[in-house]
C-alpha cells in the first residue's frame, strides 16, 4: 500500500473516533476526499458508510444525498469494495433517503415517488421483507392526505413480516402504535406495543420512542399514572437531545396537561432548534409544539434564542408568534409540495389542541396553593377594637385569628391607636415577620416596641416581648446571653408582674436552659409554671403541659411524654397548644419508631392546612421529617409530594429540597430511578441561588448522583459528587468518605482508573479519620481494584493498607469477603506480569472464599477465569478440565457473559489439544443455553 492509502487510512480512523457533530462530519468527508485522492476505493466506501450514519446522527437527511450517490456508483463500478456491514449499511440507508426526502419540501412528489420505487426494487431484489417499503408507503400517503392509499399499506405494513431490513422490533411496534393512536385507537395501540417496554431492544432510540407514543393514549384512556411514567422515562431521554426527533410531543404534553413550567424548561433547552432544527419537517413540529406550549404560558418570560452566531432575546409573546408563522409556513410549503392541504390542517389542529386530564408529574413545581378553607373576612371596623381583638386572640393562644387580625390591620392606621396598644401592634408585628425577615431587622423593631410599652406605662407587657426577644437573639448572641436576659425578665415578673407573664417568662427561660443542658432547671421551671398557672393563669395550663412534655421527651421519657401529650389534646386545646402538642407528638411516636406518628403527622397537616399560612408549612415539615426518619418514603409518595408543592408556596427552598430528598427515597426504594433523580434535580433548583446548610445540599448532590449512576449518566454523577464534595466541611470525614467512594465507583465506569484509585484511597483515609475501619478496609480494596493493570506496586500498596485493618473487621462475612477480593486482584495482577502459577493460586484461594460465602455467580467467574489463567499458561488440559467445572456450576441466572466465556475457553482448550469442537456436548450445551 503506498504512503498516500496509509495516510487517508489514518485520516479516516482520527475522523471516524471524534465525538459525534457536525466536526467529526466534516473530518469525515475530509478523509473521503482524500481516499478519493488516494484512488482508494474501499476506504472511499467506508467514508461514506460513515458519512450516512453521521448525517441520520444529525437528523441532516440533506447530508445524505452525496454519499448516498457516490455509493451507488461505487457499487455498479466494483460491488466487492463493499464488506458484509457496509453492504448491509447501504441497503438500510436507502429507507432514510425515503424519510428524509418526505421531510423536506424542496424535493418533488415525483423524487420522493423514485427513490421509494428503487426502495422496493432493491428490496424485491435482495429478498427482502417489503414491510419497511409499506410502511414509507403508509408514511407518505399520511403525510400528503392519501386516507384510502395509507389504510391499504398500514393494513399491509402490520401483516407483513419482519425481514432482515426491518427496523429493531421496538422502533417498528412503535412506528405501528403512532399509526393507531393517530387514528384514535388508543386501547389498540397500548396492547400491541406495551409489551415491547419489558424487553431490551439495545436501539438507541428506545424505550423513549414508544414511550412518547404511548403517553398520550394513556391520557385518553385515563390512565395517568402511566401516562406521568411514560413522559417522565422519555422526557429525561430526550430533553438534551440536540438532534433527534420527540421533542415536540413532549412540548405537546407539558402544555397539554397542565405541566406548563415543565414545558418551558424543555423549551429552554432546544432554543437553538428556533433557527437551526436538522430538517423542514422537524422545524415545523417542533415550531407547533412550542407554539402550543407558549400559548399557555400566561406571563411575559425572556427567551435567550441563538441564531447564527449571536443570542436574540425574545418574550412570551414574540416567541410564540415567531413559531407560530414559521410553523405555518413550512405546513404551506408541504402542501403546495404535496398538492394537498394535508400538513396545513394537521398543524392548525394541533396548533388549537384543548388541555387534557392534569396529568400530575414526578415532582410537583411552584403553582397555585392547596385549595383549603378561605380565611373569614374581617369586617372592617374600629381600628382600636380590631388591635384589642388581635392581642387577645395571641394571648389565649388562638395564633391563626391572631395572625388574621394583624393582617387586617394596615400600618398606616397604627397612629390611630392608643400608644400601648400601638406598641402591643408593633410587637407582633415584629414576631410574626420573624419568618420572613432578616433577624437583626426582627429584633431591632422588637426592642422598639418594647421601649414604646415602658414609656406608655405597659411594663407587664414590656417584660413579656423582652423575654419573647431574649429567646430570638440567643440564635444571634448565644444561650448564654440570652439566657440571662431572660432570668432578669423573670425576676421582674416576679417581682411586679401578672400571673399570665409570671408563667409566660419561666416558659421561655425553660426552653432557653433547655438549648444549653440544663434539662433540671428546665423542669423545675415548667413545673412551677404550670403550678402558677393552675392557680391564676388557666389560659397558660395548656401551654405548660405541653411544655412540660416536652422537657419529658427531651429527658427521654418518652412513654410519659406521650401520654401527657394525648391529655392536653383531649382537653380541646387553643389553636397554638393544640398546633405544639400534635407537633410534639409526632417527633415522640418518630423517636420511638411507631407507625402512628405518619397518621398524627397526616392530622396535623389537616389540622393546619385551612387557613393555609406558615404553620402549614411546619406541618409538612415535621411530616416529611417523620416519613424519612420511619424510613417508609415508598408508602408515603402522595405526602410527601403535598409537602414539595408546600414548600414552594412558601417560598422555603430548604423544605422543598428536605421533601424532594424524602420523595427521592421513596422513588429509590420503588425502583423509579428516573423519578428520583427528577425529584433530586428539583431540590437542586429550589436550593440555587440561597445560602442552605451543607447538610441539607451534600445530601441532596449525593443521593442526586448515586441515583444519576444508577442511570448510567455517569458524567452527570461525577459533577454533583465534585460540587458536593468541597462543601463537606474537615469536621465530617465520614460524610467525605461516602462522597469519596461513590466518586470512585463513577470514575470507573466513566474509564479513568487512576481518578478512580485516588478517590477510594482519599475514601479509605477518610474513613481512618472517623475512625471506621471495616469501611477503610474496603475503600482499599477498592482502590486496588481500580489502579491501572501497569501500576503493580500502587495495587499491592492499597491492599497491603487494607490488610494491615483486617484484625479491627469483626464482622467474618465481611472479613471473608475483603480477603477474597484482596486474592482475586492479586491473581489478576500476578496474570498480568505472567506469572500464571500465582495468578492460578491466588485466584483458587479467591474462589474457595467465594463459594464460602455462597455466592455462586462469582464463585463461577473466577473458576472461568482460572481455566483462562491455565490456558494462557499452556496447561491445556487441566484448561479443559476446569471448564468443564464451571459448565456443571451453570445454572438458569448465571449471566451470560460467564456462560460465554465459559465456552470460548472450553473450545480454545479442546483445539489447544487437537480434539474436535464441534460435537463436544458440553460446548454444545453451553451454545444453547446462550442461544435462549
Amino acid at each position: 500500500m503506498n504512503e498516500d492509502k496509509s495516510a487517508a487510512e489514518e485520516q479516516f480512523v482520527e475522523a471516524y473516533h471524534l465525538p459525534e457533530g457536525m466536526a467529526r462530519h466534516e473530518a469525515l468527508e475530509r478523509a473521503a476526499r482524500a481516499a478519493d485522492a488516494a484512488d482508494h476505493l474501499p476506504l472511499g466506501v467506508s467514508c461514506r458508510i460513515a458519512l450516512l450514519r453521521s448525517a441520520y446522527d444529525l437528523s441532516r437527511y440533506d447530508l445524505m444525498l452525496a454519499p448516498f450517490a457516490w455509493c451507488g456508483a461505487a457499487e455498479k463500478r466494483d460491488p466487492t469494495a463493499f464488506d458484509e456491514w457496509e453492504s448491509h449499511s447501504y441497503d438500510w440507508a436507502h429507507k432514510w433517503i425515503v424519510s428524509g426526502l418526505i421531510a423536506d419540501p424542496r424535493f418533488s412528489l415525483a423524487q420522493v415517488e423514485s427513490v421509494l420505487g428503487q426502495l422496493e426494487t432493491r428490496y424485491r431484489q435482495h429478498g427482502f421483507s417489503l414491510q419497511p417499503v409499506h410502511g414509507a408507503r403508509a408514511h407518505l400517503a399520511e403525510h400528503v392526505g392519501d386516507e384510502e392509499t395509507y389504510r391499504e399499506h398500514f393494513a399491509r405494513y402490520l401483516a407483513a413480516e419482519r425481514g432482515p431490513m426491518s427496523d429493531c422490533e421496538a422502533c417498528v411496534v412503535e412506528e405501528q402504535a403512532g399509526h393507531l393512536i393517530r387514528q384514535g385507537r388508543h386501547a389498540e395501540a397500548v396492547a400491541h406495543a406495551e409489551h415491547q417496554l419489558d424487553a431490551d431492544s439495545g436501539c438507541a432510540t428506545q424505550p423513549q420512542g414508544i414511550l412518547t407514543a404511548l403517553a398520550p393514549a394513556y391520557v385518553e384512556l385515563g390512565d395517568l399514572d402511566r401516562a406521568r411514567q411514560a413522559h417522565t422515562v422519555a422526557h429525561r431521554l430526550v430533553r438534551d437531545d440536540r438532534y433527534g426527533g420527540y421533542l415536540d410531543d413532549h412540548l405537546v404534553f407539558c402544555a397539554r396537561t397542565g405541566n406548563v413550567q415543565r414545558g418551558v424548561e424543555l423549551l429552554r433547552r432546544q432554543l437553538h432548534r428556533v433557527h437551526h432544527s436538522p430538517s423542514p419537517s422537524q422545524a415545523m413540529h417542533f415550531a407547533a409544539g412550542g407554539a402550543l406550549l407558549l400559548s399557555r404560558v400566561d406571563r411575559e418570560l425572556e427567551f435567550a434564542v441563538p441564531r447564527d452566531g449571536r443570542v436574540e432575546v425574545l418574550s412570551t409573546t414574540a416567541l410564540r408568534e415567531l413559531l407560530r408563522a414559521r410553523a405555518l409556513d413550512l405546513a404551506a410549503r408541504f402542501d403546495q409540495r404535496n398538492g394537498t392541504a394535508a400538513v396545513s390542517g394537521r398543524i392548525r389542529a394541533k396548533l388549537a389542541l384543548p388541555d387534557t386530564a392534569h396529568v400530575p408529574l414526578a415532582v410537583p413545581v411552584a403553582g397555585p396553593p392547596a385549595p383549603g378553607q378561605a380565611e373569614e373576612p374581617v369586617a372592617v371596623g374600629d381600628p382600636v377594637d380590631l388591635a384589642r381583638e388581635m392581642a387577645a386572640a395571641f394571648d389565649e393562644g388562638d395564633f391563626v385569628t391572631g395572625i388574621r387580625l394583624l393582617r387586617s390591620l394596615p400600618a398606616d392606621l397604627d397612629p390611630l391607636l392608643p400608644e400601648g396598644l400601638a406598641a402591643v401592634v408593633a410587637a407582633r408585628r415584629a414576631l410574626v415577620g420573624r419568618q420572613a425577615r432578616p433577624l437583626p431587622e426582627v429584633l431591632a423593631e422588637l426592642d422598639a416596641a418594647v421601649v414604646r410599652l415602658a414609656a406608655a406605662g405597659e411594663e407587664d407587657l414590656a417584660n413579656r416581648y423582652r423575654c419573647r426577644g431574649a429567646v430570638m437573639w440567643s440564635e444571634e448572641a448565644g444561650p448564654v446571653a440570652a439566657t440571662a436576659v431572660a432570668r432578669d425578665c423573670v425576676a421582674e415578673a416576679d417581682r411586679s408582674g401578672s400571673p399570665y407573664t409570671r408563667v409566660l417568662t419561666r416558659l421561655l427561660l425553660a426552653d432557653l436552659l433547655a438549648d444549653v443542658g440544663e434539662f433540671d432547671e428546665q423542669g423545675e421551671l415548667v413545673r412551677s409554671a404550670l403550678a402558677l398557672a393552675e392557680g391564676a393563669a388557666p389560659v397558660l395550663v395548656g401551654r405548660a403541659r405541653c411544655d412540660l412534655a416536652q422537657h419529658l421527651a427531651t429527658t427521654g421519657r418518652l412513654d410519659e411524654a406521650s401520654e401527657l401529650v394525648a391529655e392536653v389534646l383531649a382537653a380541646s386545646p387553643s389553636p397554638s397548644v393544640r398546633f405544639d402538642a400534635l407537633r410534639l407528638l409526632v417527633k415522640v411516636e418518630t423517636a420511638q419508631g411507631s407507625p402512628a406518628a405518619v397518621e398524627t403527622a397526616a392530622e396535623f397537616v389537616a389540622r393546619f392546612s385551612s387557613p393555609r399560612g406558615p404553620w402549614t408549612a411546619e406541618a409538612h415539615r415535621q411530616r416529611v421529617a417523620s416519613v424519612e426518619r420511619l424510613r417508609v418514603e415508598e408508602h408515603h409518595l402522595e405526602e410527601l409530594r403535598a409537602a414539595v408543592s408546600a414548600g414552594h408556596e412558601f417560598e422555603a427552598p430548604e423544605d422543598v429540597a428536605k421533601a424532594c430528598h424524602a420523595l427521592a427515597g421513596g422513588y429509590l426504594k420503588s425502583g423509579r430511578l428516573v423519578e428520583a433523580a427528577e425529584a433530586l434535580e428539583e431540590a437542586v433548583r429550589a436550593i440555587e441561588g440561597h445560602d442552605v446548610s451543607h447538610e441539607i445540599v451534600v445530601p441532596v448532590l449525593f443521593r442526586l448522583a448515586q441515583a444519576c449512576s444508577r442511570l448510567d449518566e455517569n458524567e452527570s454523577a461525577r459533577r454533583h459528587l465534585e460540587v458536593a464534595l468541597p462543601l463537606v466541611p474537615a469536621d465530617e470525614p465520614w460524610r467525605r468518605a461516602l462522597v469519596l467512594d461513590v466518586l470512585g465507583g463513577v470514575l470507573r465506569r466513566l474509564d479513568e482508573p487512576a481518578g478512580s484509585a485516588d478517590a477510594y484511597a482519599s475514601a479509605a483515609r477518610a474513613w481512618q479519620e472517623v475512625p471506621d475501619e471495616p469501611e477503610a478496609a474496603g475503600s482499599w480494596v477498592e482502590s486496588g481494584a481500580a489502579v491501572p493493570p501497569e501500576e503493580h506496586a500502587a495495587c499491592l500498596a492499597a491492599l497491603e493498607s487494607a490488610e494491615a485493618l483486617l484484625p479491627a473487621v469483626e464482622d467474618e462475612e465481611h472479613r471473608t469477603h475483603l480477603v477474597a477480593r484482596m486474592a482475586a486482584i492479586r491473581a489478576f495482577q500476578h496474570f498480568q506480569r505472567g506469572e500464571h502459577a500465582q495468578a492460578v493460586e491466588h485466584n483458587g484461594v479467591a474462589e474457595e472464599l467465594a463459594a464460602r460465602l455462597g455466592d455462586a455467580d462469582w464463585q463461577a467467574f473466577l473458576a472461568q477465569r482460572g481455566a483462562r489463567f491455565l490456558l494462557a499458561s499452556g496447561d491445556a488440559v487441566n484448561a479443559e478440565a476446569e471448564a468443564r467445572r464451571v459448565a456443571g456450576m451453570v445454572t438458569g441466572t448465571t449471566p451470560p457473559q460467564i456462560i460465554g466465556d465459559t465456552a470460548n475457553t472450553l473450545e480454545e482448550a479442546l483445539r489447544a489439544q487437537g480434539k474436535p469442537a464441534a460435537g463436544d456436548p458440553v460446548l454444545r450445551a453451553l451454545t444453547a443455553r446462550l442461544e435462549d
